[in-house]
């Protein structure tokens, strides 16, 4: 293990200890790239001062400054786990740490089902996906490829519910004990989609910023793209707004004022949240906070979904 593998893996142990972030920026600026050095720092700042933006009118210039420093090519330092499926197909997933957010919209967008906007406090430590699970990755565990649009790095769609329960299934069965796969919680998309900005997009709330990062009605050409075209957030995850709905845990309901914990809403009568927007939506229907409710036994060209890797 060399000294950068050393310092990620002491993250992931103990993410909550905010110097172990700070050395690992050092030791970036003094080894590695001091643009990447900036990127982490001021990614710690916006999700440290994301509960109370109010506060901190700075957060627009870190938010600028981060995005720019990604379209640049500057690569987020996150911890990474990869995983090999069968035919060498890899699948690979950023950290997402433990921290607490402003969950919902009050933008002048915003539904009512959007709100009101709550805080949550995530507790575990969990991997997600880097990219909506491909067609290469869904044939190598499923066998077959239920998609309409064709191409081995473009999102699997056509996918119920149910059927990216039993993908999850198989490949945590394939692992051994090394960890679990399942989808993500609600909470825990919109926390990984966000990466501490409070703002419409990752990249930013004016509507003329979303080409950079999403798939869309008016730039998609009617149809699904390759993953990872586009800018990732500063957690290094891609197509968050956009290119494919994907499928959450959690029934949709309505939220509560109250301060929460790993929050979770019951499914009733078969019906699923959703998140990200697709290929096909307006540029509403991919905003952070978005969400929409599916049946869950619905196989769409829209239906596409990305996991969590948990080791606890």
């Amino acid at each position: 293990m060399n000294t950068l593998e050393g310092l990620l893996a002491g993250i992931v142990a103990d993410p909550l200890e905010e110097m172990r972030w700070l050395v690992l920026a050092d030791w970036l600026e003094e080894f590695d790239d001091p643009r990447r050095a900036e990127l982490l720092r001021l990614h710690r700042r916006m999700l440290a001062t994301s509960c109370e933006p109010e506060q901190h009118p700075e957060r627009k210039k870190w938010q600028t400054t981060i995005m720019k420093l990604i379209e640049e090519g500057v690569r987020p330092c996150v911890p990474q786990e990869t995983i090999t499926l069968s035919g060498g197909v890899e699948m690979t997933f950023s950290f997402i740490p433990p921290g607490t957010f402003l969950m919902g919209s009050n933008d002048k967008r915003a539904r009512s089902i959007e709100q009101p906007v709550h805080r949550v406090t995530l507790s575990k430590r969990v991997f997600l996906g880097i990219y909506p699970v491909t067609q290469a990755q869904w044939v190598a565990v499923m066998g077959s490829n239920p998609s309409r649009m064709l191409g081995a790095s473009r999102p699997v769609e056509r996918v119920r519910g149910s059927d990216c329960e039993r993908f999850c299934e198989k490949v945590t069965g394939h692992l051994q004990g090394r960890g679990v796969l399942r989808l993500p919680t609600e909470a825990e998309w919109e926390y990984a989609c966000r990466a501490g900005t409070t703002t419409e997009y990752y990249v930013g709330s004016p509507v003329a910023g979303l080409k950079k990062a999403a798939w869309y009605q008016s730039n998609s050409g009617r149809e699904t793209h390759a993953v990872g075209e586009l800018v990732a957030n500063p957690w290094g995850l891609y197509d968050m707004h956009g290119n494919i709905w994907e499928w959450c845990l959690d029934g949709f309901g309505a939220y509560t004022e109250h301060d929460e914990v790993d929050p979770q809403i019951e499914v009733i009568d078969n019906i699923r949240v959703m998140r990200g927007g697709s290929w096909f939506n307006h540029t509403m229907s991919c905003r952070s906070a978005y969400r929409r409710g599916f049946a869950a036994t619905d196989r769409a060209s829209y239906s596409g979904f990305r996991c969590v890797f948990c080791l606890d």
